[in-house]
């Protein structure tokens, strides 16, 4: 009797080993959205390297690693700033493996010379009753040059946001506060600063947000954005106003906040939306917004988009010239007479003006599976940005379930930085282009 109830009990392990690994491969859907990594996801005891095919390519710009461990453990859903005051002050933010153990953390990655050294920093500080787990990083420059830094943390519990300020850069961190309860759980925060305020936005089942006006310190009560929101683009135009892009299952959404507005976000529908289609690789994506604003109140935004049938997952761009209030129809963005796949678009506003989108793009590959960045530049011809392609299967930790749910993009001055989940080496690893800006026309 001992025997068979050790062998049930065996089994349930089993079966819990295997829900939790097939959250890895779900993506962020409608429900409670906690989607992100596998707990303790094991390493493949048979895995071996699969490096993509093709020849490397020369390219006017080098393409940098920006974590520098050199562990095999993945990093990927990378986040970058740029420090409005230091053009080549960089902080990019990523999740990590490298604490080993099957755990996952976040990592800030700081850069004060272009992207030509990196040094690393460990914002979550306060893990709360041992909570070892944390994703989903997304960083903002204050006014004063302190630098924040959100994710989301959970294990053992339901997911919290959690936010940390650095006042040295991003070199070490100097606090740390709760912004969520673990009792109500919250996935996906995204971090804006405007006015003197931080503005948090974070999911479960609806989309909120949260204002902390001293610095982080503490935290207004949760407001609701909409029901079924979720994976929130904030963009801060010239005037401070704040607007926030994110997507319904079938759109792309806008809620404007003017500069002392108290009257709340005002909504509008930017463009409907086509699921993505049927894709050769297995790797999350979604119809995620990249949006920007320039210093005239024009507005941007792309998307991936299912809805050219037959010519794969295209990237798809809409403006608006009245501060949201109007858009324009939606076009096509990438160029390619391809099936290949584009997904997983980053989008930034230069001083000049010019809007610079980066994807991922499998054009390279006739099976769809290696992927390379891509990058227009004021929608003109697109500029490849890699000089290698990678597998997505190239990796022992995630086996091709997830590269990221996204990548990044941000601009300095004269120079646009492009950040990617690269497997180049045989694991995941995060990769930066320092990419002129007058050579993406």
């Amino acid at each position: 009797m001992r025997e068979k109830k050790t062998i049930i009990a065996l089994a349930l392990v089993a079966l819990l080993g295997v829900v939790s690994a097939m959250a890895l491969m779900v993506g962020r859907g409608a429900g409670p959205e906690l989607t992100v990594p596998s707990a303790n996801m094991r390493l493949a005891s048979n895995w071996k390297a699969q490096p993509a095919s093709g020849p490397a390519v020369q390219l006017a710009w080098p393409n940098l690693k920006v974590n520098p461990d050199s562990s095999t453990e993945a990093q990927n859903e990378p986040y970058v700033a740029v420090d409005p005051n230091n053009a080549k002050h960089i902080v990019v933010g990523a999740n990590s493996w490298q604490s080993g153990n099957g755990h996952f953390e976040v990592f800030a990655y700081v850069s004060f010379d272009g992207g030509k050294s990196w040094s690393a920093s460990q914002p979550y500080i306060n893990r709360n009753a041992s909570r070892i787990n944390a994703a989903d990083p997304t960083v903002a420059f204050g006014a004063d040059g302190s630098v924040y830094f959100a994710f989301v943390a959970l294990s053992p519990a339901e997911g919290s946001v959690a936010v940390s300020r650095s006042l040295d850069g991003g070199r070490t961190w100097a606090s740390q506060t709760w912004a969520t309860s673990f009792t109500t759980g919250a996935d996906k925060p995204a971090i804006a600063s405007a006015g003197g305020n931080l503005y948090l936005y974070y999911q479960n089942q609806a989309l909120y947000s949260r204002v902390s006006a001293n610095g982080g310190s503490t935290w207004s009560a949760a407001s609701m954005i909409e029901a079924g929101g979720r994976n929130a683009n904030p963009v801060v135009d010239a005037k401070g106003n704040v607007s926030v892009f994110y997507n319904t299952a079938s759109s792309i959404r806008l809620a404007r906040l003017t500069a002392n507005d108290s009257a709340g976000y005002n909504i509008s529908t930017v463009a409907n939306t086509v699921a993505l289609q049927p894709r050769s690789a297995q790797y999350r994506a979604g119809t995620y917004p990249a949006a920007g604003a320039d210093s005239s109140g024009n507005m941007y935004v792309a998307w991936a988009d299912g809805r050219n049938s037959g010519h794969g997952n295209d990237i798809m761009y809409s403006r608006s010239n009245n501060g949201g209030s109007t858009w324009s129809a939606p076009v096509t963005l990438n160029t390619d007479a391809s099936s290949a796949d584009q997904l997983m678009p980053s989008l930034t506003v230069s001083r000049d003006g010019a809007v610079s989108v980066a994807w991922l793009d499998t054009r390279n590959d006739k099976a769809n599976i290696n992927y390379d960045v891509y990058m227009s530049r004021s929608f003109g011809a697109e500029q490849r940005v890699t000089n290698v392609s990678s597998n997505p299967y190239n990796d022992p930790r995630t086996q091709g379930s997830m590269i990221g749910d996204y990548f990044a993009l941000a601009a300095g001055d004269g120079v646009v930085y492009s950040v990617w989940t690269d497997t180049r080496n045989n694991n995941e690893d995060i990769f930066m282009a320092p990419v002129p800006a007058n050579s993406v026309k």
